[in-house]
């Protein structure tokens, strides 16, 4: 499947026209025509929101890899709950680092407690 054949599936399956989609991206409809058919590429910048609307990622859009690197946390099927304590511990984690690196500046500084 090739890029346009992958924008006509994601807006069809998103149940939106082509029109509605040009809209969001305030392009013409025509434009999204033209992507679709194959006679011309969006612009960076129209892929980056294409994959908002369409909840993939640019990577998908791009080169058809999976959906499940959009978001693999969910695809694995951990609940809400697991999704936040999941992030919780990672900035628990990084204020670790960094208290660590400020004492060690802190130290450096001061020549010792």
């Amino acid at each position: 499947m090739n890029l346009a054949q992958r924008l006509q599936d994601l807006r069809k399956n998103a149940g939106y026209s082509q029109e509605e989609v040009a809209e969001r991206l305030d392009v013409s409809r025509q434009a999204v025509s033209k992507w679709e058919s194959g006679q011309g590429n969006p612009e960076v910048e129209n892929i980056i929101k294409l994959a908002e609307i369409f909840r993939v990622s640019t990577d998908f859009i791009l080169l058809g890899r999976e959906r499940e690197v959009v978001m693999p946390l969910e695809k694995a099927g951990m609940s809400k709950e697991a999704r936040i304590a999941f992030c919780i511990i990672g900035v628990l984690a990084a204020c670790a680092v960094i208290t660590v690196c400020f004492i060690a500046a802190l130290t450096k500084i001061t020549g010792g407690w």
